[in-house]
């Protein structure tokens, strides 16, 4: 009995979506807490866009395997296309998974920069999930591609990230 999630299973699975989004924080702080120009956790307004992105096979996969916001697109020009849409669309799963991490104490919202932090214990590594059936390689390919996005967001300016995606925030 090996076989992966659905799409539809993994999209209605709030704890899923809220370790994407754990995941995406935590590269965003890895790269961040280098730069001093920088916040060290992201805007929570940028979280609607992770789910978008690592649900979406194509670009899921282009992310992880990226450095950078341009060879991402240069690899998959056809990902920015309804970025903007499937964000819309997806906001109610996204405000699902930041109310589950929220209400878990994994995450903390940061009323001064409107930032989104991670709490004492969950800022170290991705939150590992037991395997069950062979079932657990999309979800670590969902936890990993969040991770490599919020490393590409913490590199580039709001403005470029708006620009290069073509989303507006």
């Amino acid at each position: 009995m090996n076989q992966e999630f659905n799409l539809y299973d993994i999209m209605q699975n709030t704890a899923i979506s809220a370790l994407a989004c754990h995941s995406f924080i935590l590269g965003y702080n890895k790269v961040a807490k280098q730069k001093k120009e920088k916040l060290n956790f992201p805007k929570l307004k940028y979280l609607f866009f992770v789910l978008p992105v690592v649900y979406h096979k194509d670009t899921r996969e282009v992310f992880k395997s990226s450095n950078e916001l341009y060879t991402a697109i240069l690899n998959n020009k056809e990902m920015i296309l309804g970025l903007q849409n499937r964000a819309n669309k997806m906001s109610p799963q996204t405000f699902n998974a930041l109310n589950l991490a929220f209400s878990k104490k994994i995450i903390e919202y940061n009323k001064v920069d409107k930032s989104v932090e991670l709490l004492y214990g969950f800022r170290s590594h991705k939150i590992s999930i037991t395997s069950s059936f062979g079932r657990e390689n999309i979800v670590r390919t969902i936890q990993n591609s969040a991770y490599k996005l919020g490393h590409i967001f913490a590199k580039n300016s709001e403005k470029n990230i708006q620009l290069e995606l073509n989303i507006r925030f």
